[in-house]
C-alpha cells in the first residue's frame, strides 16, 4: 500500500510540474518558461493580461487618411503587416492606460496596441 501511494504521489508531482510548463509558445520569444511559471504562480492576474493579450492586445488595420483627428504614431515598424502578428511578435510593450499606434514601415497599414489594463475588458 506504501508503494501505491508513493508511485501516486510521484505521479501527481510529474504531472503538476508538466502543467506548469504548458504555456503558449508565442510567449516563448519574450519570457523563459522559468518567468512564465513564476508569473503565472507568483502574478495570475499579470499572466492571464499577457496570455489574452496574444489575441486581443493589438488590431492591425489601414491608415483613414482625412477622418477627423490625424493619428500621431508612436513610432514605425519594419515587419510585414500581412502576416500574424501579436504585441510580442512586433517587439511591443502594454502600457497602462495608453493606446499606441505604429506605422507599418513602406505601407498604409497600422497597428493599434490596446492599453494593458483594459486587455482582459475585451471579449
Amino acid at each position: 500500500m506504501l508503494k501505491k501511494i508513493i508511485l501516486f504521489f510521484l505521479i501527481s508531482v510529474t504531472f503538476y510540474g508538466y502543467s506548469q510548463e504548458n504555456h503558449d509558445k508565442r510567449l516563448l520569444e519574450r519570457y523563459s518558461s522559468a518567468e512564465l511559471t513564476s508569473i503565472q504562480n507568483n502574478n495570475p492576474e499579470e499572466y492571464e493580461i499577457i496570455v489574452h493579450a496574444l489575441k486581443v492586445g493589438i488590431s492591425i488595420g489601414d491608415i483613414q487618411e482625412g477622418e477627423g483627428k490625424e493619428i500621431v504614431f508612436d513610432g514605425e515598424i519594419d515587419k510585414d503587416p500581412n502576416l500574424e502578428h501579436t504585441y510580442i511578435s512586433l517587439g511591443l510593450e502594454l502600457k497602462d492606460n495608453t493606446y499606441q499606434y505604429y506605422k507599418f514601415k513602406g505601407t498604409n497599414k497600422l497597428v493599434i496596441v490596446r492599453p494593458k489594463n483594459l486587455i482582459t475588458q475585451i471579449k
